[in-house]
């Protein structure tokens, strides 16, 4: 009896609660409101999302939105410092932040009773933050060691940046989101004041709330602690295109005595597809049939059985502006990059002649459905879900994904194929270990 009431309990919430419907709503002062609700979550997830980024920032001061990220914990005038990681300890709740190059999200998770609390605490330092000197100067010394941490002592950290740089030789995305040693420096209380008051407005942020709740029950809470903050005037976002390549491909080869393999990344540039919704999916399940498991044709052929590779990867990524999709191929010592190239080469020209494999263009498809069939099996996959929303994933795309996702077709994912290998690559860089980097010529003068 316990197992068809198991079976029964599967099919029911399954069909209850297999199509995600976000609700949507935007306050008099142009905040937007945005909850994705699954009744059985204990605890609530609350992000709050300003659309300004480090590709926003002053072009002399890079990584300002990500240092005004870090004082945004050191106290408003009703949350002095020290204040939210106390109520956070006695109720239960974390919270985190990420700054990108497009947005700055702060992210709270707590038991759901006490969602006003973190709504509370948002308001306060969306109109209130309290940006002090002397909290400042130590807080510059933190972010600069955090770059260090992640860049200086990291064992690809200036290839990493010259090849970011590489991939967009005059827009903001060339710089990290951190910015360099010299931008952090250079950061004033006054510049992070003025940067604070022009881009953190409600009319400029978003909430998404992901928890037990419906739109009904949290938008009164919402608007009682957000209607009294004003709306204001936003700047002009100005941001230096990246110019066409022209053809030109950028090659960037390093000896590093700290890598153990050797690793190479092919970038295209591809357009961002998020307001395309069709195009977006087809670029998604397209990237998921090329490497997305062990038994895609490319990725079993060069991992498995030719031993080319000891991992194959694509990833397409987007922001506000144009981003692209980037090869990343993984080889042994003692592989032969040129071998390696030559056959990934070789197979995507075989994908555009005769079409990728029907057997993986339909696993992709299964497995992006199967993401949205278990969403409701925890808050995990509709927090990452809420991320892309607020990263530029147009709701209506969630609302109807499973229609979306069921209509796209091979030819589809075969047309995205062609876009991004309609021109050359912009970079293609190559890390080795010490002894592997081919001999070049201008090695026979170097310390002469």
């Amino acid at each position: 009896m316990k197992y068809i009431l198991a079976l029964f309990l599967v099919f029911y919430f399954g069909s209850l609660y297999s199509k995600i419907v976000p609700q949507t709503a935007t306050l008099s002062n142009g905040l937007k409101v945005i909850v994705f609700q699954n009744p059985l979550l204990p605890s609530v997830s609350v992000f709050t999302k300003y659309d300004v980024g480090t590709a926003d920032d002053p072009f002399h001061l890079v990584g300002l939105s990500h240092m005004l990220e870090h004082m945004m914990f050191k106290g408003s005038s009703k949350y002095p410092k020290g204040e939210i990681d106390s109520i956070l300890n006695k109720c239960g709740g974390e919270f985190n932040a990420q700054t990108s190059f497009d947005t700055t999200v702060y992210s709270f998770s707590i038991p759901a009773e006490y969602l006003e609390i973190a709504l509370d605490i948002e308001a306060d330092r969306m109109k209130n933050l309290d940006l002090k000197e002397e909290e400042f100067l130590p807080e510059q010394k933190v972010v600069i060691e955090e770059r260090q941490m992640r860049l200086g002592n990291h064992p690809f950290s200036s290839s990493a940046e010259i090849y970011q740089r590489s991939m967009y030789a005059a827009h903001p995305y060339g710089i990290f989101p951190i910015g360099y040693e010299t931008h952090i420096k250079a950061y004033t209380i006054d510049a992070l004041k003025d940067h604070y008051k022009k881009w953190y407005a409600p009319n400029n942020a978003t909430i998404a709330i992901v928890g037990p709740y419906d739109l009904a029950s949290v938008l009164p809470k919402i608007e009682a602690h957000f209607s009294s903050v004003s709306s204001q005037d936003l700047p002009l976002r100005s941001r230096i295109p990246e110019p066409q390549r022209q053809g030109l491909t950028a090659t960037l080869e390093q000896e590093n005595p700290r890598a153990e393999n050797i690793y190479i990344n092919i970038f295209y540039r591809v357009p961002t597809l998020n307001t395309q919704p069709e195009a977006y999916l087809a670029m998604r399940v397209l990237e998921d049939a090329l490497t997305g498991t062990d038994s895609r044709k490319l990725r079993k052929q060069m991992v498995k059985e030719k031993r080319l590779a000891l991992g194959v990867s694509g990833r397409y990524e987007c922001g506000k502006d144009d981003m692209g999709f980037t090869f990343s191929l993984i080889l042994s010592p003692d592989m032969s990059v040129e071998k390696a190239e030559k056959f990934l080469f070789e197979q995507l020209r075989e994908f555009l002649k005769n079409g990728l494999l029907e057997k993986d263009f339909n696993n992709a498809k299964k497995e992006r459905l199967n993401l949205f069939t278990f969403a409701m099996d925890g808050g995990a996959f509709l927090s990452t879900l809420a991320m892309s929303v607020l990263n530029g994933l147009p709701v209506e795309v969630v609302s109807n994904y499973e229609d979306y996702l069921q209509k796209i077709t091979k030819q589809q994912a075969q047309e995205m194929l062609k876009l991004i290998l309609s021109q050359p690559p912009v970079v293609i860089a190559r890390n080795y270990p010490k002894g592997k980097m081919p001999k070049r010529n201008y090695q026979q003068v170097l310390g002469q």
